[in-house]
């Protein structure tokens, strides 16, 4: 018999195009999970909720896996709807699972609202439960940020209810351990497909942005807690050689339009910069790939806790990073060997840093072949499903306990 997992995953559905607010990192995870767990004979089913109204309301995952949508939409970062709509939801996917007759034998949610819904799907059915909390608000507040009350609570409680947690890195794991130290935590670190991220040609990135030589990159949201404006406030302020160019790749259609970033102060800096800056704008995922190998160097300014994926996709593309030590950022560089890591709000250093290995190509390229070592040897999504696999199997009781993964 197929041993199924029911994943949920409501903010973050993992065949939508682009842009998923504030969880977009958990789009690829949640994918690559799904797709590479099937490999060890587990069916899987992603509940999730419709991004576009006329989109299906199933689509094949794999050999074994489908994505569900559920009726209900969500409207993106708005959590106060989002709270109001737990029952329904929870309602919409307990009438799937009976009219779909499939026994799962485990549940696996991803962020607190999914958590919600598996709580309530916990409770009626008994099924063993997994929660992965991802970016947490108590942990994930910067500073000047309004604290949600009701948030936190929501997000303490789902740490005494599930049979266990499963977090990205460390740091995520001690935080939890303070707030329950019974709850049974596994720490998982994602994984990247080295078959589409890997050392490539740059003659046709190149071509197509008009570049000379390889430029440094940036990749993820427009928002402020990703760093961009701070770096590229302290950019504008630099004298620049001729040739440098940073590319920016990420922003929906509404964020960046012709080449051109829509919100005033973004605008306001590549005025500033003029050609030295490049917004790309969003794209799926796979497009991302050539872009990232292209470049020489690439920045990670993030001003908080982050899932880290395009850290890690940049070292498999051989290509170090410049970034801050956040969680996420410092839990995949080796400060020195395959990038550097520097404060928080040392963006100046950042653009030393970055700016020296620009232009010391040998040094970047052997700085990238010793992070894109380290993540076959660490970091694959092959590597990650085997050690879900064996949280899942401990946590289920049809495995041989697993010392070295859960603590």
């Amino acid at each position: 018999m197929i041993r199924r997992v029911l994943e949920i995953s409501l903010q973050a559905d993992p065949l939508a195009h682009g842009d998923s607010g504030a969880v977009g990192g958990q789009q690829i995870l949640i994918r690559e999970l799904a797709k590479n767990i099937q490999r060890h004979g587990y069916g899987v089913d992603v509940l999730t909720t419709k991004t576009h109204p006329s989109g299906p309301e199933k689509f094949s995952l794999g050999h074994l896996g489908q994505v569900v949508r559920l009726s209900h939409s969500l409207a993106k970062n708005q959590e106060e709807a989002w709270m109001a709509s737990v029952d329904d939801l929870a309602a919409d996917a307990m009438r799937w699972l009976s009219e779909s007759g499939r026994q799962h034998h485990l549940i696996h949610s991803h962020y607190w609202l999914s958590g919600l819904v598996a709580e309530q799907i916990h409770r009626e059915t008994g099924i063993p439960w997994i929660h992965s909390p991802v970016k947490m608000a108590e942990w994930n507040q910067r500073s000047g940020d309004d604290l949600n009350t009701e948030r936190v609570a929501i997000e303490r409680r789902l740490l005494a209810a599930p049979n266990a947690v499963v977090v990205s890195y460390l740091s995520e794991a001690e935080i939890i351990h303070r707030a329950n130290a019974s709850l049974p935590v596994y720490v998982v670190p994602p994984g990247v497909d080295p078959t589409q991220f890997f050392s490539r040609d740059a003659g046709p990135v190149l071509r197509t942005q008009g570049l000379t030589r390889r430029p440094c990159i940036y990749v993820g949201r427009l928002e402020a807690a990703r760093g961009l404006r701070q770096a590229l406030e302290v950019l504008a302020s630099r004298r620049l050689p001729s040739d440098f160019v940073l590319l920016v790749l990420g922003g929906t259609r509404r964020e960046v339009h012709q080449g051109v970033p829509v919100a005033p102060f973004l605008r306001e800096l590549k005025d500033r910069l003029g050609e030295h800056v490049q917004f790309v704008g969003g794209m799926p995922h796979r497009g991302v790939a050539p872009y990232l190998a292209a470049a020489e160097v690439m920045i990670a300014p993030n001003q908080g806790p982050t899932l880290g994926m395009a850290v890690l996709e940049s070292l498999a593309s051989g290509v170090p990073v410049v970034g801050t030590r956040v969680p996420g950022v410092q839990d995949w560089i080796d400060d020195g060997q395959d990038g550097f890591l520097v404060p928080l709000d040392a963006m100046e250093t950042l653009w030393e840093k970055t700016l020296g290995l620009w232009e010391n190509s040998m040094q970047a390229r052997k700085m990238g072949h010793v992070g894109q070592d380290k993540i076959h040897r660490l970091h694959t999504v092959a590597q990650m499903s085997d050690e879900m696999v064996a949280c899942y199997q401990e946590v289920t009781g049809v495995g041989r306990d697993q010392v070295g993964i859960g603590f």
